[in-house]
């Protein structure tokens, strides 16, 4: 009988490997190295690299915006740049924001409002907050990159802060969908404390460059902002879907983005 290495437990590195490029993947569609394995209890535990992923995706737009704004105009190059963006995430986040919209905006109740959130055709009120929050993204970054405020630290931290005020809708809510059909399903858990220190290190790792003002008008704003959502979702549907989440990134993205923009010195 031919010899057998013994089974041996994955570490828990190795484990934070996989479930890294779990959401990875999910995330955003770029390819992952060789040798990754995926299946829904990576990513349920992937959720808390969420904030990872936005970070590096922020690092690559930065390296975009900067190389586009040698050849035109900062204007020009944001808006090359949030092209780039939505082709490295597949717009996810942005289908997210038109699917709430839709959902919110044309369903009387609970029943209708997932229903419509469901549907992939792009509704009026879909329409409207995409080229609202777009056009308010595009000036807002703008105006940031006009100011002298350098991408390389400014996109990468607004991406992991979004994502994680996102993702904390995950400490309170229930999951709304009863079925298992959703292509957030497997992200649908609570989230832990240990996840959530872990998903806060690349926000800390940037929060240091902002003086205490401005941190402190961040996290107000945010919090604001998450409360008023989270009252919303609870009221229309009981709970959050993968939609509410792409949508709560991007306002929290769009708002973190006019704070900043407004409390830097120019």
């Amino acid at each position: 009988m031919p010899f057998q290495e013994p089974h041996r437990p994955e570490t828990w590195l190795a484990t934070q490997w996989h479930s890294f490029f779990n959401a990875w993947v999910f995330f955003s569609r770029l390819p992952p190295p060789p040798g990754i394995r995926f299946n829904d209890q990576l990513l349920n535990h992937s959720s808390r690299y969420f904030t990872w992923v936005g970070a590096v995706l922020g690092l690559l737009l930065a390296m975009v915006v900067i190389a586009a704004s040698e050849l035109w105009s900062w204007p020009l190059a944001v808006a090359g740049m949030l092209a780039v963006s939505l082709l490295l995430t597949g717009a996810f986040h942005e289908d997210g924001l038109a699917d709430l919209f839709d959902g919110f905006g044309g369903g009387f109740t609970r029943e209708a409002v997932l229903r419509i959130m469901k549907d992939s055709r792009l509704g009026t009120y879909g329409a409207a907050a995409l080229t609202i929050t777009l056009l308010v993204r595009w000036l807002a970054w703008t105006s940031l990159f006009e100011q002298g405020i350098s991408p390389w630290w400014a996109l990468p931290f607004v991406a992991a802060w979004s994502r994680f005020w996102a993702i904390s809708t995950l400490w309170t809510l229930p999951y709304a969908r009863d079925g298992d059909h959703s292509k957030s399903k497997p992200l649908a858990t609570r989230f832990r404390f240990r996840a959530t220190v872990l998903a806060l290190v690349p926000v800390l790792g940037l929060i240091w460059l902002l003086s205490p003002m401005i941190v402190l008008s961040l996290i107000l704003a945010a919090i604001v902002l998450r409360a008023s959502l989270n009252h919303w979702f609870m009221r229309r549907i009981q709970g959050y879907t993968g939609d509410c989440l792409g949508g709560a990134q991007q306002l929290q993205e769009m708002l973190a983005v006019l704070a900043i923009a407004a409390l830097m010195p120019g």
